[in-house]
């Protein structure tokens, strides 16, 4: 049986005076009975004995210089919450053009040595270095999809499989209800637009799901892209399959398919702006009433060109599984607008005329637009937060709370940052009715 470090250390001890005292055979013979309880090698053996009250002093291990001080993470950070607190990987790839912008429209000064340090970080490093401020930053909706067997046969289906190699103008778009958990009366709908090749998005404000109305959001969706459209593919919800929708692709030359029934997969392109844009800048909560389409409204105008301009999107390229372990190598992080610029299926008149565009853009105006309108929508929208009472149903404590358990807002590896003010917003309201009351 194999003896234990404590145990090792105690018989140690004990051979240890036997050894100190004994004669050069009698230490022969102990030292070959301490190795065979032991297991240790001969030499390191009878250094242990010899050497065993020995004090060694540890020479304390010198702290490497520190690279990236104090001023390169605030430029870091700052340019961090200027791309909306994305991911390392993201950020790397748009830190070199965030830099000319700023210097651009003064937004802030970054002295060469900073900036030197900045464009070979890594983003590795990147994520080390903002970790302490992702700390401070902390669903699934209900499904407004409704199928319909109308018009099916006359449009095919489309794969997740088959949308590799595809040029730019073939679309997948989707519908996201702001019904704030309730399903009753009406409220308003974002039609989510986004090109397979460049990743290029544009966020629609619908006021309903009928059918003139979403022909006015097609038209309106077709005129925003800088490319002219190939192609659209939804799901078979009855708001997309229907004799209008039909009607407006082959009009257009448009080749119209859909996803399967019950397979989001699908349509993973889409899925996927609808919570990384939509629900990250607009929450979930209901706007039903007229000023909040007109916020909405231009916080879209800002948000499009923010996301399209200065937002990194890594594009996945390959993936297979290694037993249960799935691989997954994505392409490097580009904005949609250098993915255009690099783009063949793209004429170089539109190349030209989004150079124009991205000339006049200062992302940090941007952005400060945007938490401007995000700001309104939570003061006229969100709900007051009422106090949390427990409530006892068969000797099980609940809790009442404005918020359905199990969104993915709740998780903190999926920080929203409007969510987080929307929190705050709520909390002032109520504080505000408690000392109201007290008065």
């Amino acid at each position: 049986m194999r003896l234990t470090m404590s145990e090792k250390k105690s018989l140690t001890k004990v051979f240890t005076e036997k050894y100190k005292y004994a004669s050069k055979l009698e230490k022969v013979l102990i030292l070959n009975e301490f190795i065979d309880y032991t297991g240790y090698n001969r030499g390191y053996a009878a250094r242990v004995l010899r050497d065993n009250k020995r004090s060694f002093k540890k020479t304390p291990r010198k702290k490497p210089a520190i690279y990236y001080n104090d001023e390169v993470k605030d430029t870091l950070e700052k340019l961090w919450r200027i791309t909306d607190y994305i991911c390392g990987k993201r950020l790397v790839a748009i830190i070199p053009e965030l830099i000319k912008k700023c210097k651009q429209f003064d937004e802030m000064e970054i002295s060469d040595a900073i900036k030197q340090k900045l464009e070979k970080i890594s983003p590795a490093t990147i994520d080390r270095l903002l970790k302490p401020y992702k700390k401070s930053l902390n669903p699934k909706g209900s499904s407004m999809t409704k199928g319909t067997r109308y018009l099916i046969d006359r449009i095919p289906i489309k794969t997740f499989t088959e949308w590799k190699d595809s040029p730019a103008g073939f679309t997948q778009m989707d519908l996201v209800a702001h019904n704030g958990g309730n399903v009753y009366g009406g409220f308003l709908y974002t039609l989510d637009t986004t090109d397979i090749s460049t990743s290029w998005t544009v966020c629609t404000l619908v006021k309903d799901k009928s059918m003139p109305v979403m022909t006015k959001a097609l038209q309106a969706v077709q005129e925003s892209f800088p490319f002219p459209l190939k192609g659209i593919h939804s799901d078979n919800g009855s708001e997309f399959i229907n004799d209008s929708v039909l009607t407006f692709a082959e009009n257009h030359n448009l080749i119209f398919t859909r996803g399967r029934p019950y397979k989001k997969n699908d349509n993973p392109h889409v899925e996927q702006k609808n919570n990384s844009i939509i629900r990250r800048n607009t929450g979930y909560l209901r706007y039903d009433q007229p000023e909040h389409a007109e916020i909405l409204q231009e916080l879209y105008a800002h948000l499009n060109l923010y996301v399209n301009y200065f937002q990194p999107v890594m594009i996945l390229r390959e993936k297979h599984r290694i037993g249960a372990k799935a691989i997954r190598k994505y392409d490097a992080a580009q904005t949609p607008f250098q993915r255009i610029l690099k783009s063949d299926s793209v004429s170089d008149e539109v190349k030209d005329s989004i150079r124009a565009i991205y000339k006049t853009l200062n992302p940090a105006e941007l952005k400060r637009k945007i938490n401007e309108y995000q700001a309104k929508l939570i003061r006229i929208a969100a709900p007051i937060r009422l106090p949390i009472k427990p409530v006892r149903i068969r000797r099980k404590k609940q809790m009442q709370h404005t918020v359905p358990v199990g969104r993915r807002e709740q998780s903190a590896t999926n920080a929203n940052p409007f969510l987080q003010r929307q929190r705050i917003e709520e909390l002032r309201r109520a504080t505000d009715t408690v000392l109201s009351k007290r008065v």
